[in-house]
Parts: structure tokens; sequence; C-alpha cells
């Protein structure tokens, strides 16, 4: 081997160790913790979307993600979870779930989600949509045996939601949930893609989602840890928000859909519905 050879190959040896010393030093830093949620959320919604019922009943809701807008809102894209075996074992009841949903954007420079962010307008924010299937007896899932609505029971699916999927996940032993509907008797409208849901607006009192981060989660895949350290803020403070809940009984083929809308604030609820709700696309829904 010549000099030159040698003194080539070392040039590339240390490229090779300075490469891969950044690449160590890029897995401790904020942002990778968005580059890894991305990643390991992207393929991880799609293979609950590929082995779901609505798969198999040939539904789809395309939902527009934050990237969609130019605002720092919502994470870049809507995920799916098949929920169907937890929330049956939850309601003691045969019922098929899947869950379409987003939560604040993530912060580049804290590697973590705006849903911990006190300061944010989107604290404690998450819309998208419940699509459920009573698969053990007769009555649509979301009604009564007269046939009218059962808001309890759609509520059950947001506490199911929020405490066990989310809060519980990030922490919190004992979430405490209350709502209260403001509109049950004068549902108003709101087509999406063509079909009318009634609409009912929420109070809710409930744990907000910043807290003090004591040990890892899996949930921080996703949503990134807390950067708060102990003593500095109280772990989930109760906050009021608001919600709103889009309600359409599909009876030909016994599925219920409820798009959803939780936020700190009325022009949040407002804005997210303009941007996110509004303009999904629907397929396999029967008027």
């Amino acid at each position: 081997m010549t000099k030159k050879t040698r003194k080539s190959s070392k040039k590339k040896l240390i490229k090779l160790y300075i490469i891969i010393l950044l690449m160590i030093i890029f897995t401790f830093t904020p942002f990778f913790q968005v580059v890894k949620s991305y990643t390991i959320m992207s393929v991880y919604s799609k293979k609950h979307e590929i082995n779901s019922f609505i798969k198999d009943m040939g539904i789809s809701i395309h939902m527009p993600g934050g990237l969609s807008t130019l605002k720092k809102d919502y994470y870049p894209f809507v995920m799916t979870y098949d929920t169907s075996d937890e929330f049956s074992e939850y309601l003691n009841m045969n019922i098929d779930l899947i869950i379409l949903y987003n939560f604040g954007a993530m912060e580049w420079l804290k590697g973590s989600s705006l849903m911990y962010n006190e300061s944010s307008p989107y604290y404690s924010s998450f819309y998208g949509a419940y699509i459920a299937k009573n698969n053990g007896i007769s009555r649509q899932f979301g009604t009564q045996d007269n046939g009218n609505i059962n808001i309890k029971e759609i509520m059950e699916v947001t506490n199911f939601d929020l405490k066990t999927l989310v809060l519980r996940s990030i922490g919190n032993e004992s979430p405490e949930i209350e709502y209260e509907v403001v509109n049950i008797e004068n549902p108003y409208q709101r087509i999406i893609d063509g079909i009318s849901f009634d609409v009912y607006d929420v109070d809710i009192n409930m744990d907000g989602m910043n807290h003090v981060f004591v040990k890892d989660y899996t949930a921080y895949i996703q949503y990134g840890r807390p950067v708060n350290k102990e003593g500095l803020i109280e772990s989930f403070k109760k906050i009021n928000n608001f919600g709103r809940i889009y309600v359409y009984f599909d009876y030909n083929t016994k599925v219920s859909y409820f798009f959803y809308i939780i936020a700190p604030s009325s022009k949040i609820i407002e804005d997210t519905e303009e941007n996110f709700i509004l303009p999904a696309d629907i397929i396999g829904i029967t008027p």
C-alpha cells in the first residue's frame, strides 16, 4: 500500500468516525425524539389501519393533519388505533372500535408535543374520530333500545380514550374527567363529506396533560417527554376544556361515527372544526 493510499484510507476512516459521532450526538437531541416519533407512529398507525374492521368493511376516513396548515398547531398526520379488545373489556360488550386521533404539534427544540405546553393554545388539545360497531346486540352503538341517542354511552368512548389510552399511559394513575353536554336536547348540524352530523357541545373538567417526568413510558414515543422538573409544576393540574362531538348512525352497516374535538378555548374548537373536521373525506358511509 502506497503512502497516498494509506493517507486516503485514513481520511475515510476519520470521516466515518465523525459521522458515527454525530449520529450518536443526534440521538441525544430533541430533534431525534421528533424524528423518532414521526417515523415510528407512521408505521404503527398504518399497521392498525390495515388490520382493522373498517378496512374489511371498505370504510376509510381521511382527515387533514398539521401539515395541511402553515401554523404550529397539530401533529403532521392523523393516526389510527384499533382498541376493539380493550374497549370491549372496558364496557363488557362486544364492540369494534377504531380511534383516529391527533394532538398538539411537536416542538423541535423540546422534543415534545404542545399537549404539554400550558402556554400554548393547543394545550391538552385533541381531535379525530371514533368508528364503532356493536357486534353483541341488535341496537346501534350509541343509541338506546327505543332508538334515541345514548349520549352517556357515546361519552364513555371519550372517557375511555382520555383516561385509559392517554392519561394513564403517561403516568396519571387516577385520572379524573367530568363532562356536561350543553345542548343535549337541541343538537345542531354540520355537513361532513355530504353527510349531516348532529353536533353536541360539551364542557369538560379534566386533568391537564402537563406533568413532571418521573420515568419513561411507551407513550412518550409519540408525545415526547415533558421537560418539567419536580417542584416546578403541579402534575396533571385540573383544567376546564371545551369539547365538540359530531354524531352519525349508519343504520345500513350498523356503524356509528363520532368525530370529536377537545381544546382549551372555543376559538381553537372553531379553528379545528374548519381546518380539520369539516374537510374530512369518508368512504363507505351511507346516507
